[in-house]
């Protein structure tokens, strides 16, 4: 009976070709849709999972207020903080502090190597987190001074080999900046995998700066640079574990005592780090989960509409099929037999729907992977384990499900048909059914409205945000990483001003700065910061930049002036010359500018002299709200960032004469240059990327969606085709029969707009609240989803009932 059933559908599809290769091609577009977001998503969702322990690991997160007031909130807190924990409580069985190290420059062979991702760490870190050892022992190869870890692509770099028994480097060797620090390979370790939040090229024993910066490294209730790791018991609840933590801050810190600062713990899952992360000096990479969960409904989205256009497209062409069905009962099949034929096609028609879907997924699997930048495949995807299942297998399920589901409705209206009826021309006309198929439609059209609608809205916040004023100009700006090979001596500040200067000598470069911080990084804090006199201080973040910066970036100066090159001195004592923006002066008490001008204000344990108030300039993205800024005359020599505005002519030439003037200050150093405004502009890839996607697949949605109103409007064609040829008779145009056809599905796409927009309004404030800056909503929010999905639904009307309305009526009359 099966070979039957599979037999008669082929049958089916060879006779009604063109309706086959419609629904196969709907579907399989809906499923490779479905399946890319799906792959993507679940990538996003796949993070730091590969860690054994992944369940049990959390971070701790510090906040800190003065008196009621938030000043900080992240992951940063004091180098004592873990040990106790682990010390104080049975449940914390394991723990462990990491530091995080400067952009620096390996040396090996006199061949230079940049490492721009570097860690500190404790042999703890190897027991806690999966590190895949090549070469090494885990046990002991952090557990000393001036010990260095490789991974294997940083160890390729470093040592200029492709492949290599690694085990005969160790002991080597490697020096590093320009100290020439000795550190002794260890160990080498595969590279951390792309699903992890947490990425680096090499680890340093964090035992070698207990001697560099003291014991308070290692335990210190006040050092605030430190990230603390703690593995819980198997079994712990970890909320009730952090209501400990109260207590544990009342403990040690009793209140502000302490600190100056009122201290609050939390625990964040190592699995949770990724995608709900919206914490200060964040070390790992970070992704938004709601902009996941997103993608995850626009692939459900999409399946939902590919099977819906397979119950209306096939109860579209259930009257050409029903002298089929009256034969077929006349000859003796009973419904259930009917029933089952039409289930056996919808499970055929999908399976060779996903079987194609699958192999175009193949196929656009590396122009999906450009899109996104990333390396996925859908074999890694398919293995991917999800409730003790393969997502392979999970795919199949529901891909039943639906086929099941879909077919069930098509199968009950065609084996539904009564033989006296359908051979005779009558084959009824179900108000219910009618009711079913509009009522689909709707739904996709509600879909349709909000994915319009919310690609417009992600396009137009993403170009907010970048053209937003920002009060600097980084348009044409060059920065270059400052010399991390060349020992600079105590004449550094001479030197960097010396070369300044030999830079401004080209006619197209228009100034040049420095700065130890580059816009887009976080700032440094810097604590109790109060104007002379008062008691209490507050939090200001903290930058420093020398005398050309201002110029280099057009900074508004609101009162006063930018530093000189006097304010620069190498000894600390003699630097008392601060700068601070709008906002911090607000904060520290000043009514105006003005005000602030040549006052003195307290910090670092010494009086500071006000010598200019800026205007307020973004810093960070504009995802943020603006800082209250204070600025210092500093200089670190290699550690600081040259930025150097460019004329518009001749770059090419300009950016080769900076090289070479680089070369002779800093000769053996490595050039390493970029624009500014590219730099600024990657803090929004994350947005932008998931606006490529959302938009893509919106985009198939949409299509999909149409398709079946294409259904829709050709089945209600063909029941009315009767009813036309009379009203051509009576003296009907063509223009006539468009607006009767028209009308019913015009009020569906009127009624699916006015359902879906309020819905879209409510999520697409959601969204925008996660922006400290936010596009207004506007009026094109509303108007243009009404506007194009009216245009796309009157072209796809107009195509099907011209047919139709064109019929000679005698024709029209004659096919029923």
């Amino acid at each position: 009976m099966l070979k039957n059933y599979i037999t008669s559908t082929f049958r089916s599809f060879r006779k009604n070709r063109a309706f086959a290769l419609i629904n196969i091609l709907g579907l399989s577009l809906g499923l490779t849709a479905s399946i890319f977001v799906l792959q993507y998503a679940f990538f996003q969702l796949s993070f730091d999972k590969h860690n054994s322990k992944s369940d049990r690991i959390f971070r701790v997160i510090n906040e800190r207020f003065e008196g009621d007031r938030l000043i900080q909130r992240g992951q940063i807190t004091y180098s004592a903080v873990g040990p106790q924990l682990a010390a104080d409580y049975p449940e914390v069985v394991n723990h462990t502090t990491v530091n995080t190290f400067v952009d620096n420059v390996f040396l090996y062979d006199n061949h230079p190597t940049p490492v721009s991702a570097l860690l500190l760490a404790e042999p703890s870190y190897a027991e806690m987190f999966d590190l895949g050892v090549l070469a090494g022992n885990p046990e002991t190869m952090l557990s000393g001074k001036y010990q260095l870890v490789l991974t294997e692509s940083m160890a390729q770099k470093v040592f200029q080999k492709a492949e290599a028994n690694w085990a005969d480097y160790l002991g080597t060797t490697v020096l590093m900046g320009s100290s020439r620090q000795q550190w002794q390979l260890t160990a080498v370790i595969a590279d951390p995998p792309a699903n992890s939040s947490l990425q680096y090229e090499a680890i340093l024993s964090r035992e070698t700066v207990f001697s560099l910066w003291g014991e308070s490294a290692r335990y210190s209730w006040t050092g605030s640079d430190y990230f603390h790791y703690i593995e819980l018991a198997e079994g712990v609840d970890p909320r009730a574990f952090e209501q400990k933590l109260q207590e544990f801050s009342d403990k040690y810190f009793r209140g502000d005592e302490v600190t100056g600062n009122f201290e609050k713990f939390h625990l964040q899952s190592l699995e949770d780090i990724y995608l709900y992360s919206d914490y200060e000096y964040e070390i790992h990479k970070t992704a938004d989960g709601r902009m996941v969960w997103i993608l995850i409904l626009v692939a459900v989205f999409i399946m939902l509409m590919a099977w819906v256009n397979y119950v209306n497209l096939t109860t579209s062409r259930s009257l050409q099929r029903a002298k089929e069905v009256g034969i077929r009962k006349v000859a003796g099949a009973s419904r259930a037999q009917l029933i089952r034929q039409y289930l056996t096609e919808s499970i055929l028609l999908n399976l060779i729907a996903f079987t194609l879907a699958v192999t175009l997924g193949q196929a656009l699997q590396v122009s999906f992977n450009n899109l996104i930048e990333e390396q996925l495949s859908l074999i890694s995807f398919g293995a991917m384990q999800m409730g003790g299942l393969p997502v392979a297998v999970w795919m199949l399920i529901i891909l039943l499900i639906g086929s099941l589901c879909s077919g069930l409705y098509p199968a009950f209206v065609l084996s539904s048909f009564k033989p006296s009826q359908t051979l005779k021309g009558d084959y009824g006309k179900s108000a219910q059914g009618q009711v079913l198929r509009k009522s689909l439609v709707t739904f996709q059209f509600i879909l349709s409205t909000a994915l319009i609608a919310g690609t417009y809205l992600v396009v137009k916040q993403t170009k907010y945000m970048k053209n937003q004023d920002l009060g600097v100009n980084l348009e044409q700006v060059l920065t270059v990483e400052g010399p991390s090979i060349t020992s600079l001596d105590t004449t550094f500040v001479t030197h960097i001003h010396a070369f300044l200067d030999a830079l401004q000598q080209n006619p197209n470069v228009i100034s040049a700065g420095t700065s130890q911080n580059v816009f887009g990084s976080r700032l440094p804090r810097t604590f109790d910061v109060k104007k002379l006199g008062d008691a209490d201080g507050h939090m200001l973040n903290r930058m420093a930049a020398n005398y050309g910066f201002f110029d280099v970036y057009e900074i508004e100066m609101l009162a006063g002036r930018s530093f000189r090159k006097t304010d620069h001195n190498r000894e600390f004592d003699l630097i008392n010359n601060a700068i601070i923006n709008e906002k911090a002066a607000k904060i520290l008490g000043f009514q105006s500018a003005q005000e602030a001008l040549n006052q003195k204000i307290f910090f670092f344990g010494k009086e500071w002299n006000v010598v200019g108030i800026t205007s307020n300039f973004h810093h960070r993205s504009l995802k943020e709200s603006i800082e209250p800024l204070l600025i210092l005359p500093f200089y670190d020599g290699g550690g600081d960032t040259y930025h150097i505005r460019l004329g518009g002519n001749n770059i090419k030439e300009t950016i080769a004469h900076i090289e070479s003037t680089y070369n002779d200050f800093f000769p053996g150093d490595i050039f390493e240059y970029a624009f500014m405004d590219t730099r600024f502009n990657n803090l929004y890839k994350s947005d932008v990327k998931f606006g490529k996607v959302f938009n893509l697949f919106s985009l198939l949605a949409i299509s999909i969606a149409c398709l079946g109103l294409f259904g829709l409007v050709g089945y209600t064609a063909i029941q009315k085709t009767k009813e036309i040829g009379i009203r051509k008779v009576l003296g009907a145009s063509v223009a006539d029969i468009l607006r009767l056809l028209s009308k019913e599905f015009m009020v569906l796409i009127l009624l699916a707009n006015a359902l879906g927009l309020p819905l879209v309004y409510w999520g697409a404030e959601n969204w925008l609240a996660r922006y400290e800056y936010q596009t207004p909503i506007g009026i094109m929010f509303f108007v243009l989803p009404v506007a194009a999905v009216l245009l796309i639904s009157a072209i796809i009307i107009a195509s099907q009932t011209l047919k139709t309305a064109r019929l000679n009526p005698v024709q029209s009359l004659r096919q029923e």
